[in-house]
């Protein structure tokens, strides 16, 4: 039985996804390519690279249902055909590590501002606590300020937190979409290649098995 998260299932329907984004940025005229879009290029390339487990799914499948498999094959084999005359000339010009670096400038720039805030904030902290240690203990003006000081402490420690969550998350975008900054389109190119042949193999295998080949 095939898995919901298996590459067999889920590539035919990914490439032609490929597919109908390719063909319309390569026949409308376009401001440039969306970083939607290249993520879309490069999480495909990311996610079904590694054609060694498409063989393996194969082989298994090929005991249980060569129908099924004959079906999944058949659709890939289909949109690799697709694929390969389309004119892909205009996403030479695509930067995709631009792309991915204007992507993360919104998160990099809350981070940035936050921390510069509980900066800020630390130094008024700081200079109040340096102000209590030249105070008499006993002294009005020390309880005074010993209160503000505990509060500008609870400030800053909110404000460091919430930099430090920024930070995380920025983190956090820059590793989900790091695919898009490593992209090239001849990855694509070559992988398509590349399953055009396996699904190709596929196909004539259970061919020769129907007619009773070796």
């Amino acid at each position: 039985m095939i898995m919901n998260d298996c590459m067999l299932l889920n590539i035919a329907q990914r490439l032609r996804e490929v597919n109908t984004l390719l063909t319309a940025y390569t026949t409308h005229e376009q401001g440039g390519l969306s970083f939607e879009q290249a993520l879309l290029l490069s999480l495909f390339y990311q996610d079904f690279n590694d054609t060694n487990i498409l063989v393996r799914e194969a082989a298994c499948l090929v005991r249980e249902n060569p129908g099924q498999l004959l079906e999944f094959s058949s659709s890939l084999f289909f949109e690799t055909d697709k694929y390969l005359p389309l004119d892909r000339t205009p996403l030479q010009s695509a930067d995709f590590a631009a792309l991915f670096e204007e992507h993360l400038k919104p998160f990099e720039l809350r981070y940035r501002e936050a921390r510069t805030a509980a900066t800020g904030l630390w130094r008024k902290y700081s200079d109040m606590s340096n102000r209590l240690d030249f105070l008499p203990m006993d002294s009005e003006e020390y309880r005074t300020l010993d209160v503000e000081c505990d509060a500008a402490k609870a400030e800053y420690d909110k404000a460091r937190a919430h930099a430090n969550l920024l930070y995380k998350e920025w983190q956090q975008e820059r590793d989900r979409y790091f695919c898009v900054w490593c992209f090239k389109p001849v990855f694509l190119d070559v992988l398509v290649e590349r399953l055009k042949g396996i699904a190709g193999s596929i196909i004539s295998d259970i061919g020769r098995m129907k007619e009773g080949k070796p």
